[in-house]
């Protein structure tokens, strides 16, 4: 007998036992396919989209903002040096060679020998001073749309009635004594030249100088401030444009530890459209930098000397040309501002850090014919010393290569065509920093807002699992 039987009560059956049903453990619902359990959810994938658009967002506007303010400020650069600096210099130049023409009127007459003969070239003065006076005219009306300067020009119109008062009726005494000698108007026309050239050199010309002062330090400021802003704009944009690939990457690493998924290509184009705008936009903001760079150096700086160069070389000619004609006691004057104005003019004309070696020689061209007016000058001063009178107004009024009038002119327009080409150089480097940045802002805008509705196209599907 076993022992189960023995220990079963007596007359109980086997049909009564009653058996014991074991179940088996409960099952655990396996989380969603592909997804690690406490991961991700959608709270943080929301949160981390907002946190994606939001860096999209701020590297646009970081972008924009410094496309609009770079090429804003490029351009006033350009526009101060063209339509300001550029014509208060021609002001300054304009204004000294109409008081050398209007003191090289009084020089011709009849010959000193023979009554009969006429001496020295008066229409050619005349001509070329109602040009001056109209090219004066027209570059004050320019001038004159700068309110923040109406009270110089408003000064200096005043001024040039005056000297053109006191200049006009000096050549009318003139006119009145046909007959006189060469280099000899008569004392009345000679005293009023005289007043008409200290309002020329004590009021005129100085205030036509710092009106050219004011646009030059204004063209500096702003070439600073251009310079400044790129610069700035390609560290706001490197550095955000960082930020946002290193996160957009470290969330595609999430994104494939949580999901088991190795590529998002919507969230690779919109990292990609980050690390385009990103990188070109450092290297277009620092190329904007350094034309604006070069626009300073290559163009604006050498432009500001030759342009006064241009206005001494002017004052000269008239001193020059108002020693001739004035007597002795003003002559001294005359004379000694010849002498300032020359030592001037040659350290002006000096390229010495300047010049490029290809401009160099034009530099050279330029002293070579500022040496041929010097050698005029000389003999012009010579032959007064020695009593030629009618020889010394050939010189100072005709045209021709050993004379005054066509020795100067070659210089002064030589040296206008250098001037003219350091100019070209600055626009065409401020025209380049403006240009660095062609399609700015259109493209970072489009770029990075087709990047914010890549993430949102990217992340959709993932939150569609939750719903």
């Amino acid at each position: 007998m076993t022992t189960s039987q023995a220990t079963r009560p007596a007359g109980e059956s086997k049909a009564a036992v009653v058996p014991v049903v074991v179940r088996p453990p409960e099952t655990v619902r396996p989380p969603r396919r592909g997804l690690r359990r406490g991961k991700a959810g959608p709270r943080r994938l929301g949160t981390r989209t907002v946190t994606a658009l939001l860096a999209l967002a701020a590297l646009c506007a970081v972008a924009i903002g410094g496309a609009v303010a770079v090429r804003h400020d490029t351009l006033r650069l350009r526009q101060s040096v063209t339509e300001r600096a550029a014509v208060a210099a021609q002001l300054n130049f304009a204004l000294a060679d109409l008081d050398a023409q209007r003191a090289d009127t009084l020089a011709p007459g009849q010959s000193a020998t023979d009554p009969t003969v006429e001496v020295g070239n008066q229409l050619i003065a005349l001509i070329t001073a109602q040009q001056r006076r109209a090219q004066v005219s027209d570059l004050l009306r320019q001038l004159g749309a700068d309110r923040d300067q109406g009270s110089r020009v408003r000064s200096l119109l005043d001024a040039l009635g005056r000297y053109d008062d006191l200049s006009g009726r000096a050549a009318y005494v003139d006119d009145l004594h046909p007959d006189r000698t060469a280099g000899q108007p008569p004392q009345v026309a000679v005293t009023m030249n005289v007043q008409a050239g200290q309002i020329m050199h004590d009021q005129l010309l100085p205030a036509a100088s710092a009106l050219s002062a004011v646009y030059q330090r204004q063209a500096a400021a702003l070439a600073s401030t251009a310079h400044d802003a790129a610069e700035r704009a390609a560290l706001l944009v490197g550095l955000v444009g960082a930020l946002t690939a290193a996160f957009l990457v470290w969330w595609q690493w999430e994104l494939t530890v949580d999901y088991r998924r190795l590529l998002h290509p919507a969230l690779l184009a919109a990292t990609a459209a980050a690390l385009v705008i990103s990188v070109s936009g450092v290297l277009s903001f620092l190329s904007s930098a350094d034309s604006v760079t070069a626009a300073g150096d290559q163009g604006l700086r050498p432009w500001t000397r030759l342009a006064q160069a241009r206005a001494v070389a002017a004052q000269a000619a008239a001193s020059e040309s108002r020693w001739f004609v004035h007597d002795a006691a003003y002559a001294v004057t005359d004379q000694k501002q010849f002498d300032a104005l020359t030592r001037q003019l040659d350290t002006l004309l000096t390229p010495d850090g300047y010049a490029t070696a290809a401009e160099r020689p034009g530099y050279a061209d330029v002293r070579t014919r500022y040496g041929h007016f010097r050698a005029d000058d000389r003999t012009l001063r010579n032959l007064r010393a020695k009593g030629e009178t009618d020889q010394a107004a050939i010189v100072l009024t005709t045209v021709g290569r050993g004379d005054i009038a066509f020795d100067f002119w070659d210089f002064a327009t030589t040296l206008d065509a250098l001037a003219g080409r350091q100019l070209d150089d600055f626009t065409a480097h401020a025209t380049d920093a403006r240009g660095a940045l062609d399609g700015w802002p259109a493209i970072p805008g489009a770029a990075l807002g087709a990047a914010g509705v890549l993430v949102l196209l990217g992340i959709r599907r993932r939150l569609a699992e939750y719903r």
